[in-house]
């Protein structure tokens, strides 16, 4: 079985983009927040299919796919797919967006730099909405248990048992639900574009994953 290769996100900027992409394979919202600023292309885990995309994209079985999420584990299972289909030279991008912060990459979006004039603009992070409604359905579970019914207390420990999974696993459902809310839709998606391929035909530059 083809495995999918590590690549550091300390040397991000040696990819070369004439013979590869790389895929962010984040949520939508999450890549508003924070993302690259070098070339790429936007296609979210639950919307990825490698054969389509490849097609798409001009680019063949020759060409390097590097992938990139949040902290690692989404690409693993993004590069799984690709390496099922039979695609060898697929990277994952170690630690994600957040090794590539701490490496000291560019990156642009609302959150990118807390200290710029761009971040006030935007809704509060994915995460930190994530933590205040998680917190909210507690104290609410808690208290019904408390004061109505025991079995009220379920409420907590089903919460409890997401941010668990969410934690192993960094697929948070509530995340999911919230990126749907009315004060997230309007984000702006961010630039995510792709190169062209020197070996492969012209193909338009906005990544189609985006849309």
């Amino acid at each position: 079985m083809i495995k999918p290769k590590i690549f550091s996100a300390k040397e991000i900027d040696k990819i070369d983009l004439s013979e590869g992409v790389i895929v962010d394979v984040r949520t939508k919202m999450e890549h508003a927040e924070k993302r690259l600023a070098l070339g790429h292309t936007l296609v979210t885990l639950d919307e990825l299919n490698p054969t389509d995309f490849m097609m798409r994209h001009g680019l063949d079985r020759n060409n390097n796919v590097y992938i990139l999420c949040r902290s690692g584990k989404r690409a693993t299972q993004a590069a799984e797919k690709f390496t099922s289909e039979g695609y060898k030279n697929v990277h994952v991008i170690e630690g994600g967006i957040v090794a590539c912060e701490t490496h000291g990459h560019d990156l642009e979006g609302h959150a990118a730099n807390s200290n710029s004039s761009e971040n006030s603009k935007g809704p509060l992070s994915l995460e930190r909405q994530v933590r205040i409604a998680a917190g909210l359905i507690v104290a609410i579970g808690a208290f019904l248990a408390l004061m109505v019914h025991p079995l009220f207390s379920v409420i907590p420990l089903f919460v409890g048992g997401g941010l668990m999974f969410a934690g192993i696993t960094d697929r948070c459902g509530m995340a999911l639900v919230l990126t749907k809310a009315p004060w997230n839709k309007s984000i702006n998606n961010g630039s995510c574009s792709i190169p062209t391929p020197s070996n492969s035909p012209e193909v338009d530059k906005t990544a189609q994953g985006c849309k």
